[in-house]
């Protein structure tokens, strides 16, 4: 987004923001995918051997920032 700065009648620069896709917590459907497809590579990266899918989940979790709020 190209924005062009103002003054505003105090003198200070007024600047509007670029609110961005990032800034908008992802919906719980896209948090599931993120999580399932960072499973998925976990599972692929220790060759889909039976028996850790649960841990591949939860670690999955984890890293993407399930559970602290979102």
């Amino acid at each position: 987004m190209k924005s062009t700065a103002t003054k505003g009648t105090t003198g200070v620069e007024i600047v509007p923001r670029d609110i961005s896709a990032s800034t908008v917590p992802p919906s719980a459907a896209e948090r599931l995918d993120t999580i399932a497809a960072a499973a998925y590579y976990k599972a692929e990266a220790r060759g889909f051997s039976p028996g850790q899918e649960l841990d591949d989940w939860l670690q999955a979790e984890a890293e993407c920032g399930a559970g602290k709020g979102q």
